[in-house]
């Protein structure tokens, strides 16, 4: 299975009171802001956790230290050539620094939007730091890097 049907059969998935949620548990840090233990969760379910080993063998539970990583390691693509089972990273804020990370499950060039799968998102409410794995459509103008693991 890819990552991004793992990451789709997440969907509707909710924490439990104050930030606790099973990829927290799973990363070994739980109660803390989840979305980029969501998707090194569903890397780790494919069997691929070394192609995105920013921080530990299990990934990365940090949006910075993620993007840093990949970065570093020459993973960034543009977004333009984004494809299903890439990493979006997103700035809502304009402080230069991610606020946000998903999968990617389609790029829809035409209109300039990616439909992505994201952990500790919201359908309404904030959407750095929600309760749930939601599918989303997010406009280019929120990227603020692309990485192909």
């Amino acid at each position: 299975m890819s990552v991004a049907n793992i990451a789709n059969s997440q969907i509707g998935y909710s924490e439990t009171g104050d930030n606790s949620n099973m990829y927290g548990k799973w990363y070994g840090a739980d109660r803390q802001p989840w979305c980029a233990m969501f998707v090194s969760w569903c890397f780790a379910q494919t069997g691929e956790t070394q192609k995105i080993a920013a921080q530990t063998k299990k990934g990365f539970s940090s949006c910075d230290a993620g993007l840093k990583w990949f970065a570093k390691h020459n993973k960034l693509v543009p977004i333009g050539d984004a494809q299903e089972g890439d990493i979006v990273f997103f700035q809502f804020d304009k402080d230069a620094e991610p606020d946000h990370v998903g999968i990617i499950a389609k790029n829809m060039k035409r209109i300039k939007t990616l439909k992505t799968i994201e952990g500790n998102t919201s359908d309404k409410g904030s959407q750095a730091n929600g309760g749930g794995v939601y599918a989303k459509k997010r406009a280019y103008s929120l990227v603020l890097g692309v990485a192909r693991p």
